[in-house]
């Protein structure tokens, strides 16, 4: 705004010197004339800069007094719902007809000593079969410390909270178990944003197994620097993972489990005063009633997935040992994720002996349990056909024509704003810009129509910045909820939105400033 005002009174300037009625005579005199306009006028913009800044800063004064206390109108705004549906892209539940379920984290939920358990059999891990040195069986597992959706840099040894945007939280990146300051993440990274190069070292903590591994990768680290050790970060990396790894594979986890389901399994959840118990099984139920397709697909072996599944319907009669009856396909091992790009067959699973058969599996037969597999021969037995391609949506004539559009209104608009003040604008401006917002958004509303898509994430950033696993949030859910059992609140023939306004996250709320006043 203040080079406008600058080149504008310069305008000014120049045309009083040549309209005056004065002789203008080459030299001195003349040049004088100018420049004891030029003079005025910049004396005049200080002062009309001065007298803004004086205006900001009584604005802010009086937004500092009405911080000391919580306006009535912030009080009453609604509150987000732990249990809702949040909607990435607009669905309609009635065009659903089948629905997959995990087992770990979606029908059985795990109390915080589970994360201990992990934990403590990796680092044994470690020092019985990896030789790391005995003192490592002494570390505690720090429940305090982790996040889900961190990232560890094989390269450096740093564990790291990323925002949306690939760059590095400036209070959130640890080497071992310290906090790095800001000059220390510019020294080892150069800048706060991880660029291409960097990117390819780092690792993903994304599911809800990541605490004790992200606590153990720090803990490893900070012991090698006490004990001023040389190390690689990535072979820290790669045995953490190992010992990660063993634990669940070797069924260590599962049987601990087993041993213990009333520690580690939740099954009575106490809320309000009262206990809610079978929601999950009376929506299974009702899933099966209106006509849909039900299917479970998890990594654990049967026999855990079963012992759990009893555990959790052991009140349940009738279902406690009929469980499986539930679902059209169980499918155990199935070693996602490469379960989605494989070729991998089926073998159906003997419960009784414990034994793969040998027979091919070109069918999915009620109340037989399934190993292994993939993506395309589950499609191909099922025949259960998945949603639209969003790609060939992008491919439309008709989606890139409103999509041009629209980048050329935006373009238009932009310029438009930057002709002039808001203080200089004109009847044909505010014409024009009406028009073009209006524009805008026919093609806006044209292109949700044609693709159903709303750009969102989950969890923000200390900075305000949502954060990188909100990316992933964002690219591969549709809707998100904390268990599958909130889908009671809504009918199976219900349609699922986006908010309307919704910037970032559906869950995120939007406080506006005119809740507070700044004078």
């Amino acid at each position: 705004m203040a080079s406008l005002r600058i080149r504008n009174l310069l305008r000014f300037s120049i045309h009083g010197t040549l309209l005056s009625s004065s002789p203008l005579r080459p030299g001195f005199s003349g040049s004088s004339r100018s420049y004891s306009v030029v003079e005025s006028s910049k004396h005049f913009l200080l002062k009309s800069d001065d007298e803004e800044i004086f205006a900001l800063r009584r604005k802010f004064e009086a937004a500092k007094q009405s911080f000391l206390s919580i306006p009535d109108a912030l009080r009453e705004m609604p509150k987000m719902n732990p249990k809702g549906i949040y909607v990435n892209k607009n669905v309609r539940l009635d065009q659903l007809q089948v629905y997959g379920f995990d087992y770990d984290y979606t029908l059985a939920h795990y109390s915080s000593d589970l994360q201990t358990l992990i934990y403590d059999l990796a680092k044994e891990y470690l020092v019985n079969e990896l030789r790391y040195p005995e003192v490592c069986t002494s570390f505690k597992y720090d429940p305090t410390f982790p996040i889900r959706g961190l990232y560890y840099d094989k390269s450096k040894g740093c564990l790291m909270k990323l925002d949306f945007f690939g760059s590095i939280e400036p209070d959130g990146c640890f080497f071992g178990r310290r906090r790095l300051s800001h000059t220390e993440i510019r020294d080892i990274y150069g800048t706060r944003h991880i660029g291409r190069d960097h990117a390819r070292s780092l690792v993903g903590l994304m599911d809800f197994f990541c605490f004790s591994e992200a606590c153990l990768l720090a803990d490893i680290v900070q012991y090698f620097v006490d004990a001023k050790l040389e190390f690689d970060a990535s072979y820290i990396y790669e045995d953490v993972i190992r010992a990660i790894d063993h634990v669940h594979r070797s069924g260590l986890v599962h049987r601990g489990i087993l041993s213990d389901p009333h520690r580690y399994l939740v099954k009575n959840l106490f809320i309000c005063g009262q206990i809610f118990q079978g929601k999950i099984l009376r929506y299974l139920k009702m899933l099966r009633e209106r006509g849909k397709k039900l299917f479970l697909l998890t990594n654990s072996p049967y026999y855990f997935v079963d012992g759990g599944m009893r555990f959790m319907l052991e009140d349940s009669l009738d279902c406690r040992d009929s469980w499986t009856e539930l679902f059209d396909v169980v499918i155990a091992k199935a070693n996602k994720p490469q379960f989605y790009t494989s070729e991998h067959p089926f073998r159906c699973y003997d419960t009784k002996n414990d034994t793969l058969t040998f027979t091919k599996v070109d069918e999915f037969l009620p109340d037989k349990i399934y190993y292994h597999g993939c993506l395309k021969s589950f499609l191909q037995i099922t025949k259960w056909n998945g949603p639209e391609s969003e790609i060939q949506i992008q491919n439309e004539d008709t989606y890139r024509s409103e999509q041009a559009k629209l980048h050329i209104i935006q373009e238009l608009l932009g310029k438009l704003h930057a002709t002039a003040s808001s203080s200089s604008r004109t009847t044909a401006f505010n014409s024009l810009l009406e028009e073009l917002n209006e524009e805008r958004q026919k093609a806006r509303s044209k292109m949700k129509m044609m693709f159903n898509r709303s750009f969102g994430a989950t969890f923000l950033a200390s900075t305000g910045q949502e954060s990188a696993f909100a990316y992933n949030i964002h690219q591969y859910a549709d809707v998100y909820t904390s268990k599958p059992e909130n889908f009671l609140l809504h009918s199976p023939e219900a349609w699922l939105h986006v908010p309307f306004d919704v910037k970032i996250m559906p869950h995120h709320v939007k406080v506006p400033s005119s809740l507070f006043k700044t004078g």
